[in-house]
């Protein structure tokens, strides 16, 4: 004796399985001269639907709105639904290498203030690749303050 209490047996634990019941009542049939019944039928395939095929498609809605899509100018999309600007293939990942309390400072910034504009302007799927692609763009554009920022830095230590 172990001395673990299993419990109570299940209700059903003294009715034959599921194989042995098929095995009894094979051998039922085949006494009284039945043709034993397959355990499982097999499967017959959906026929297809003879009125989609015969049936040409009416002229839809769906058709004619890319011809409106085409006549829109493509400034007036929803700027939700453009996706990222850019895809992921087109990344090439570079460490950028800054002191801890200013990769705060950048973070925050991005949370508190770009965030929640881009969210007045109805952009809700962002990707960090889109912003950091804008911050050196924006480097590039004042490029000309780089070295003088950088030197102003080292006067500072």
């Amino acid at each position: 004796m172990t001395g673990f209490d299993l419990g109570d047996p299940a209700a059903d634990a003294d009715d034959p399985t599921d194989e042995q019941a098929n095995s009894s009542s094979e051998q039922e049939s085949e006494l009284v001269g039945e043709p034993p019944t397959p355990e499982t039928e097999p499967e017959s395939e959906p026929e297809p639907d003879s009125e989609l095929e015969s049936e040409p498609e009416p002229d839809s809605e769906l058709e004619s709105e890319p011809e409106l899509e085409s006549e829109a100018d493509p400034t007036d999309r929803d700027p939700t639904e453009t996706g990222p600007a850019f895809p992921y293939s087109e990344v090439k990942q570079s460490p950028l290498y800054a002191r801890k309390e200013t990769w705060t400072e950048f973070e925050d910034q991005l949370d508190f203030t770009v965030t929640p504009e881009l969210r007045r302007m109805g952009i809700r799927d962002d990707e960090l690749r889109e912003v950091h692609d804008v911050v050196l763009e924006l480097a590039l554009d004042n490029i000309e303050e780089i070295p003088e920022r950088l030197a102003e830095k080292r006067r500072e230590r």
